[in-house]
C-alpha cells in the first residue's frame, strides 16, 4: 500500500507536467514591430515607414508586413520600382532553431495609381554572428521574378546604444518600365542607425544611408528626372510590444 501511495502522486505530477508541456507548446502569442523615418536629403527628402505584426505558435505564424516611401510632395516614392506602399502576408513555419520558411501574396502601390501584385515565398531568420536575414522571391501578374534580399546586424555598444548596420537589394528579371524597375540588379542601398533604447520597446534613432540604382533601372530613374544615387540623413523611431 505505501508503495503504491508513492506511485500514485508521482504518475499524477507527471500528467499534470505533460500536460502543462502540451498547453504550453500550443499557446498562442503575437507581436507588432515599427519603424518609422524622416530620410533628409536636399535632393528627394521622404518618409520611410516598415511595420511587421506575427500571430501563431513556436512553429507556425501567420504574418502581415506594410512598408512605403512618400516624399515631401505627398507622391509615392517607386524607388526604381523596388519599393512603392507595399503589403504582405505570409504564412511561415519553423524549419531549424533560427529559421523560418515563408510563403504569401503581395500588393504593392506604385505612384500614379499603378499596382502590382503577386506570390512570392522565402526565408527569414539568423545567420552566424547573429546577422538577421530575411531573403524573398517573388513573381508578380507581368511575369517579373524578384529577389529582394535585406541583412541587419545589431551591435550593443552600451546598455541603451546600439548601432545597426544595414543592407538591402533587389534583382529582377526583366524590365518592368511603368514602374521604373529594370532588370538584374535594381538597388542597392547600405547605411547605419544608431538607436538608444529609452525602454526596450521605444527607441529613436540617426542614421545614414547610400542608395545607388544600377543598369536599366538607373537609365528609367534618370529618364523620369531622378537622381540615381542617394546619400542620406536618418531620423526616426523605433517601436516593438
Amino acid at each position: 500500500m505505501r508503495i503504491t501511495s508513492w506511485i500514485a502522486p508521482a504518475t499524477l505530477v507527471a500528467a499534470i507536467s505533460t500536460s502543462a508541456i502540451a498547453m504550453d507548446d500550443q499557446a498562442i502569442y503575437w507581436r507588432f514591430d515599427g519603424r518609422a523615418e524622416k530620410r533628409l536629403t536636399s535632393v528627394a527628402p521622404a518618409t520611410d515607414w516598415a511595420t511587421s505584426a506575427w500571430i501563431g505558435d513556436d512553429s507556425t505564424k501567420l504574418r502581415l508586413q506594410n512598408s512605403g516611401v512618400v516624399d515631401d510632395s505627398g507622391h509615392i516614392d517607386n524607388e526604381g520600382g523596388t519599393k512603392g506602399i507595399d503589403s504582405r502576408l505570409f504564412y511561415s513555419r519553423l524549419i531549424s532553431d533560427f529559421w523560418d520558411a515563408k510563403a504569401g501574396v503581395q500588393f504593392t502601390v506604385f505612384n500614379q495609381g499603378i499596382t502590382r501584385s503577386g506570390f512570392i515565398a522565402g526565408v527569414e531568420g539568423l545567420a552566424p554572428y547573429g546577422i538577421h536575414v530575411d531573403a524573398v522571391l517573388g513573381v508578380s501578374q507581368t511575369g517579373v521574378v524578384s529577389a529582394r534580399l535585406e541583412a541587419t546586424y545589431d551591435v550593443v555598444l552600451t546598455q541603451k546604444l546600439i548601432a545597426q548596420p544595414f543592407v538591402e537589394a533587389m534583382l529582377a528579371s526583366q524590365d518592368d518600365p511603368a514602374i521604373q524597375l529594370g532588370s538584374g540588379l535594381a538597388r542597392y542601398e547600405l547605411g547605419l542607425r544608431l538607436r538608444y533604447e529609452i525602454v526596450k520597446e521605444v527607441a529613436p534613432y540617426v542614421g545614414v544611408s547610400f542608395e545607388q540604382f544600377t543598369g536599366n533601372t538607373a537609365n528609367f530613374v534618370a529618364a523620369g528626372g531622378g537622381p540615381t544615387s542617394n546619400l542620406r540623413a536618418l531620423l526616426g523611431m523605433k517601436v516593438w510590444f
